[in-house]
């Protein structure tokens, strides 16, 4: 159960449908996780809110989007690699720059999810070693 956290400059805010549609394709593409697993939270910043560094490690950069996926352990590298290379292409198929984002899968151990739900349920991973 992937949950991404996006955080971004208050100008983006008329397009976050499209960033959270293209955000889930690149996921549901790269990580193969269901279409119906959507959990995003959008965290919009004012100016000078979001430091970076504009040229780190390589490009220019005017702009940046973070992106943090919390993902259950279990991801091959090269699973989390193609999860996060889906996200920026789906994103910079809306015009958004390549060097605009910095992607971050962080793994969770699968006792530290939990929906809510009753004991027992299909997400209740309480008992997960």
């Amino acid at each position: 159960m992937p949950h991404a956290r996006i955080d971004l400059n208050r100008s983006h805010q008329p397009r976050l449908k499209e960033y959270s549609r293209a955000i889930l394709a690149g996921m549901v593409r790269g990580l193969e996780m269901p279409e119906s697993d959507l959990f995003q939270v959008f965290r919009l910043h004012d100016e000078d809110e979001l430091v970076y560094s504009p040229t780190f490690p390589t490009d220019r950069r005017e702009d940046i989007i973070f992106i943090e996926i919390l993902a259950s352990t279990g991801y091959t590298d090269e699973t989390k690699q193609a999860g996060m290379i889906a996200i920026i292409d789906e994103l910079e198929a809306l015009g958004v720059k390549r060097e605009t984002v910095l992607c971050v899968v962080v793994e969770v151990h699968g006792a530290a999810w939990h929906d809510g739900g009753t004991p027992g349920s299909a997400w209740d991973n309480s008992n997960d070693s």
